[in-house]
């Protein structure tokens, strides 16, 4: 009788300590989560091919370093031909405002004193036929074969006399507007096709650390493509995925504790996102009285200590 009671009691102690620990894990409620990163993609706004990508997995990198070169002939050929539009505007424009060359103006002067020369020696003989007529020595046909002849002469002498003005003159201010702005129009297509030509160069735009490198060099990627991939800095956050029934209260800006055990200590977190996810992950129950469906909600908590957490780490919480 005595043995069974030896037997009895230590089963009983084994029967108590398993109760205790399973209420005292059950009263912890530990949840696992993980360290995640904001990743961004870098892209190009042009298709090129890649010529050389100039970074490896892992590397760290800083806003404004060079991570890749793209190389695009057609791109480099409609810089060329906007910059060739643009100097043809301006050389346009420049004589708009200065006018003809002292060589044009001598030449264009030249022309009208011709055409007044002409012009007085037609007067001069319509004059004199004038008086031949009225003395009927000239027939009317010859008398105005020579008045046609003398109004040629005047009209020459005053388009000549016309555009001599328009060259010492210069163009009209409505001319000297338009040069200017079709001048303005090849410029800014020009500072346009090379805003793109330095797109061909693919600059980070933060600070982090190289995740992915998607494309290969010699591949050829169009525009928006992603090229690399880059976990921003110092933005690692923990993310846990909990059913509604175990968040025990638990609200924004509230603040936890975490044992990180790739550290093997415990950091200090706070909520900084809580929202239900989709349907798939409600919880339903399967068949039993009394219970109804519950949401699964994902936690987001941001590191307070300055902890060297890594995105892929685990974190374990009591909530």
């Amino acid at each position: 009788m005595n043995a069974k009671y030896l037997l009895i009691i230590p089963l009983l102690i084994l029967v108590t300590a398993f109760v205790y620990m399973a209420n005292s894990d059950e009263s912890k409620n530990i949840t696992v989560g993980f360290i995640e990163s904001t990743t961004i993609d870098v892209s190009s706004k042009i298709p090129g091919r890649l010529e050389n990508i100039l970074i490896q997995k892992g590397s760290p990198v800083k806003k404004g370093d060079t991570l890749a070169i793209l190389e695009s002939k057609e791109m480099r050929a409609k810089v060329e031909q906007a910059r060739g539009a643009k100097e043809a505007a301006y050389n346009k424009y420049k004589m708009a405002l200065n006018g003809a060359r002292i060589e044009e103006k001598k030449a264009v002067e030249q022309l009208y004193l011709q055409a007044k020369e002409q012009y007085l020696f037609a007067e001069k003989t319509w004059n004199r036929f004038q008086n031949l007529y009225e003395e009927k020595a000239v027939s009317l046909h010859e008398k105005d074969e020579v008045e046609f002849k003398y109004n040629a002469a005047k009209s020459q002498m005053e388009a000549a006399k016309a555009k001599l003005d328009m060259v010492n003159n210069g163009a009209r201010e409505e001319e000297k507007a338009a040069a200017k702005a079709l001048f303005h129009q090849a410029e800014n297509a020009f500072n346009e096709a090379s805003a793109y030509l330095q797109e061909l160069t693919i600059i980070s735009p933060v600070n982090g650390i190289i995740s992915n490198i998607i494309a290969d060099e010699g591949e050829i990627v169009n525009s928006g493509y992603p090229i690399i991939s880059i976990q921003k800095e110092n933005e690692s956050y923990a993310i846990l995925q909990i059913r509604e029934d175990r968040l025990n209260g638990l609200n924004l800006e509230d603040k936890v504790k975490g044992y990180l055990p790739a550290l093997g200590k415990i950091s200090e977190f706070k909520v900084s996102y809580i929202s239900p996810l989709a349907d798939f992950a409600t919880w339903k129950p399967t068949n039993q009285k009394g219970e109804f469906d519950l949401k699964t909600f994902e936690i987001h908590l941001v590191q307070l200590s300055n902890d060297n957490i890594k995105p892929g780490m685990t974190v374990q919480f009591e909530l």
